[in-house]
C-alpha cells in the first residue's frame, strides 16, 4: 500500500496504544516521584538547573565559553562522547533518513560518516541563496519527509484527527514527551521530561490497571541537557532556521500540536514545551542573539537571530505604514515614525 494510507484497524489499535502508554509511562513517573519525595525532586531539578546556568553565565557558550554538564561521558577535549547513543539501531535508523532529506534538500553529500556528515549538510542547506524563509521551507521538506521514508506517512494525519482532538491535552503532551526523549536523544542529546503536572486516575480505570496510583505526574515538555545540534551547529541562525522554527510549524499543521522550542544560548540547553503556542518569532528569545563567536556559517551577519529579528521588525513597520497611507486621504497630517522600539503614528502639522 502507498506510504500515506494507514492499516486496517490503526484508529482502534493507535487509541488503546496512546492509552495503554501514557497510564505505564506515567505510573512509572509517578513511582519515580512519589508525593512525599515531590518536593526533593523538584529542588533537584532546580539545583541542576542552577548550577548549568551560573557556569554558562560565567562564560556564555555563545562567547565560546566550553560547556562542562554532560550525563554521558566528556572525551579529553570536553566533547560529549556520544558513542552510546549512535550505535542504536533506532538512532542509526532515523539519522540515516534525515541525511538522505538533506542530501536532496542540498543537492551534494558529505564525505564524513554519521552525525560529523549530517551536521556538514545542515550547513551546505544553511549557505545555499535564499532568505531566512526560504531556508525554514527547505528544512521543514526534511521533516515533512521523515515519516514519508519510513513507510508510516499516514501516522501524522491519524494523530492530527483522530488523537489530537480527542484526548486530553496532559495525555498528548506527554505522548510528544514519551517520544522525543525515546528516539531522538542521538539529534539533541539526552533529554528528560519536565513541567509536570499533575493528573487524577480515575477509580474506574484504577479498578483494571491495579498498580496505578490515585495520581500521576507527567511531564508535558522535554529538555535537552546539553543540545547536540545547536552545539555543533554553533550557530543561532541554524538553530532558530532549520530547527526551531520549522519543528514549530510542522507540529503544529501535520500533528496538530502547538510547541514552543526554547533555545538557550548560554548554556546550549533546549527546552520543548508542548501544548503551549510560540510567541511571534520578532518577540522570541530564540531571535534576541547575535552571531556566536565561533559561529562557522558562511551568511555569518545576515540570516543571524539578531538580524532576523530587526528584518521581521521592519516589515511590520512597512505594513504599518502602508496600512496607514491607505487609510488616510491626501490632506490627512499622519504619518508613521519607525524607531527602535517600533512603530508609533506622529502629526506632521
Amino acid at each position: 500500500p502507498a506510504a500515506s494510507s494507514g492499516p486496517p484497524g490503526s484508529a482502534c489499535a493507535g487509541i488503546m496504544t496512546v492509552v495503554a502508554a501514557a497510564c505505564v509511562g506515567a505510573a512509572a513517573y509517578a513511582k519515580r516521584a512519589p508525593a512525599q519525595g515531590r518536593s526533593s525532586q523538584r529542588h533537584r531539578g532546580h539545583a541542576f538547573r542552577t548550577t548549568v546556568r551560573s557556569t554558562a553565565l560565567a562564560t556564555p557558550a555563545w562567547r565560546g565559553g566550553q560547556l562542562t554538564q554532560s550525563s554521558l561521558p566528556l572525551r579529553p577535549d570536553g566533547s560529549v562522547n556520544y558513542e552510546s547513543i549512535d550505535r542504536s539501531p533506532v538512532s542509526k535508523v532515523l539519522m540515516g533518513t534525515i541525511r538522505q532529506s538533506l542530501v536532496e534538500a542540498a543537492g551534494v553529500d558529505s564525505e564524513l560518516p554519521g552525525y560529523d556528515g549530517l551536521m556538514e549538510l545542515v550547513r551546505a542547506m544553511n549557505d545555499m541563496q535564499g532568505t531566512a524563509e526560504d531556508l525554514q521551507r527547505r528544512a521543514r521538506g526534511v521533516f515533512e519527509n521523515l515519516l514519508p521514508s519510513l513507510h508510516i506517512g499516514w501516522a501524522g494525519p491519524f494523530w492530527k484527527n483522530s488523537i489530537q482532538p480527542k484526548f486530553p491535552s496532559w495525555m498528548t503532551n506527554y505522548a510528544f514527551s514519551m517520544v522525543f526523549c525515546s528516539l531522538f536523544p542521538w539529534l539533541m542529546g539526552p533529554m528528560k521530561g519536565e513541567d509536570f503536572v499533575d493528573v487524577e486516575v480515575p477509580k474506574s480505570l484504577r479498578r483494571v490497571l491495579f498498580f496505578l496510583p490515585a495520581a500521576m505526574r507527567v511531564p508535558q515538555g522535554v529538555v535537552a541537557e546539553r543540545c547536540r545540534f545547536l552545539e555543533q551547529s554553533g550557530c543561532a541562525s541554524v538553530c532558530v532556521n532549520t530547527c526551531k522554527v520549522p519543528s514549530q510549524n510542522w507540529l503544529r499543521d501535520d500533528f496538530g500540536m502547538q510547541v514552543h522550542v526554547e533555545p538557550n544560548y548560554d548554556d546550549f540547553s533546549c527546552r520543548w514545551h508542548f501544548g503551549k503556542a510560540p510567541p511571534p518569532l520578532h518577540e522570541d528569545g530564540a531571535v534576541m542573539s547575535p552571531c556566536f563567536v565561533k559561529c562557522p556559517s558562511k551568511q555569518k551577519g545576515s540570516r543571524d537571530a539578531r538580524s532576523q529579528r530587526q528584518q521581521l521588525r521592519a516589515a511590520d513597520d512597512a505594513r504599518l505604514l502602508a496600512a496607514v497611507a491607505e487609510s488616510v486621504g491626501s490632506g490627512a497630517l499622519v504619518g508613521v515614525a519607525a524607531g527602535g522600539g517600533g512603530s508609533k503614528c506622529v502629526n506632521l502639522a
